[in-house]
């Protein structure tokens, strides 16, 4: 269930927000009965309102055990400390965030940004490592007695090579392709990093923090895919920080990407009429994608985002393609709808190919029918992108920690059960993970009027290191919230 509370009562006047609500999830985390009647009710999955809503929490004994001790370890003298330091440094947070900008970071070319976030993080007396896809880590070593973490933010931007990164600033406002998407991650990032080692800061678990690449778009999630497959034994726990907020990301929704390729002979349209069309069996394909009936609940969706090909008004083009995009929040629903769209692509070109059968028949010489009557329409379908789905409950310890984190510095956390993030490749794998958001303001994201604003943006990255620590543990101080997996 998506609302904005965690398993505690609220303080008076407090008021929490419901949003995007699945049918199918139970409404045990909350006593109010007209809130079991709205998930009924809405059978989208999504409230078509935001509704604000006074309720109590009936409390269990894990949720309010990991609620105290993150009031506590937010209360202890160190991390005060530490956060008094986060205060201390959040114009020279920024100052790294406007330089990282600043350097083009499309999927899969991010070599110089790698290059100069490794030099940042050595400069803090780090020894950062680049893997081969240009992921950068680091490793601080913990006491031994506690989980690792792996703590990220990606590089990649979705702006092409050659988009002005200009840098405006008005009135406390910096707008500039990327600025909050994910550079304000990697500035955090940094600075959770400068934190833990001016502060002294001794996790009780080992914590892995740096960067990772290709989060956005057809890079697939490349980065956090080639980490995991090299270290998926040894992380207990990831947590992504990306976008502006106070979001909780802790689910997955899963993704298929094509591109679907038709060919055919080609010819002029008009002496070669009654050939076969790529651009008639792709027409074809569309419509009968569009005709696709998907559940509400999961959220079940496909698109026909791209369409190339022909080369003149008077030619029968030799090839074309189309990019599609399917998604669910349920994997057998992802499986389905896979195939309804593979069936959808099989009969438009069979239907294609039977279509002219009556015209090869015709035989004409000059401007006529002059063809070869045996060509057919081919296709190819090409795997772009595989995104897994990936759930876990609501009231697991990495989410119930992000949660507490950002009531206990007076931010309510908005809940979201799916999205398209890098927690996604972990999730699947059974490794507890979250999407969290940074600090400050910011709006226009993916376009090239993005924004943000850095007045008390310091309060993010105090959260992200709260919510780190709870579940590694901080040494003297607290113990870890999240468990070691069997290994």
């Amino acid at each position: 269930m998506t609302f904005h509370s965690t398993n505690r009562k609220p303080k008076e006047g407090t008021r929490y927000e419901i949003l995007n609500v699945p049918e199918k999830m139970k409404c045990t985390r909350t006593s109010l009965s007209g809130l079991k009647r709205n998930c009924k009710e809405n059978q989208g999955g999504v409230l078509s309102m935001k509704e604000k809503v006074e309720k109590t929490i009936n409390k269990t004994n894990g949720a309010l055990s990991i609620e105290k001790n993150v009031k506590e370890l937010h209360d202890s003298m160190k991390m005060q400390e530490a956060f008094a330091f986060v205060k201390e440094d959040a114009e020279h947070t920024l100052e790294q965030q406007l330089k990282l900008v600043k350097i083009p970071s499309p999927s899969n070319h991010e070599e110089e940004k790698a290059k100069y976030f490794k030099e940042l993080m050595e400069a803090e007396g780090c020894s950062a490592e680049i893997d081969d896809v240009w992921n950068v880590f680091t490793r601080i070593k913990g006491t031994g007695e506690g989980p690792t973490v792996c703590i990220t933010a990606h590089t990649d931007t979705v702006f092409p090579l050659g988009t002005p990164l200009e840098i405006t600033e008005k009135d406390g406002r910096y707008t500039c392709p990327g600025i909050g998407d994910d550079t304000r991650g990697l500035a955090e990032i940094l600075s959770i990093l400068r934190t833990i080692k001016k502060c002294g800061l001794k996790p009780k678990g080992d914590i892995i923090i740096g960067s990772n690449v290709c989060e956005e778009g057809l890079g697939d999630l490349k980065g956090t895919r080639n980490f995991f497959k090299n270290h998926a034994k040894d992380v207990d726990g990831f947590i992504s920080i990306d976008g502006i907020g106070s979001v909780v990301i802790y689910g997955g929704t899963g993704s298929l990407r094509y591109r679907v390729t038709f060919r055919g002979p080609g010819g002029h349209s008009y002496g070669s009429f009654g050939l076969v069309n790529p651009i008639f069996a792709m027409g074809r394909a569309i419509n009968n994608i569009s005709e696709i009936r998907t559940p509400l609940s999961p959220k079940t969706t496909f698109c026909v985002g791209v369409v190339e090909g022909g080369m003149s008004v008077n030619s029968i083009a030799s090839e074309c393609s189309m990019l599609v995009d399917l998604r669910s929040d349920g994997k057998n629903e992802l499986d389905e709808l896979n195939q309804k769209f593979q069936a959808c692509i099989k009969k438009a070109v069979e239907d294609e190919n039977n279509r002219w059968t009556e015209e090869r028949k015709v035989k004409q010489g000059g401007m006529g029918w002059c063809f070869d009557r045996n060509a057919r329409i081919t296709v190819e379908l090409e795997l772009l992108g595989n995104r897994p789905v990936g759930n876990q409950p609501i009231d697991c310890p990495i989410v119930q920690a992000a949660a507490d984190a950002c009531n206990v510095m007076g931010t309510a956390p908005e809940y979201m059960p799916n999205g398209s993030t890098d927690a996604n490749i972990p999730i699947s794998l059974g490794i507890p993970a979250i999407s969290v958001n940074g600090g400050g303001k910011s709006a226009g994201m993916h376009s090239t009027k993005e924004w943000f604003e850095p007045k008390d943006s310091y309060i993010g990255v105090q959260r992200n290191l709260l919510t780190l620590f709870a579940l590694t543990g901080l040494d003297k101080v607290s113990e870890p919230m999240l468990a070691k997996r069997k290994r």
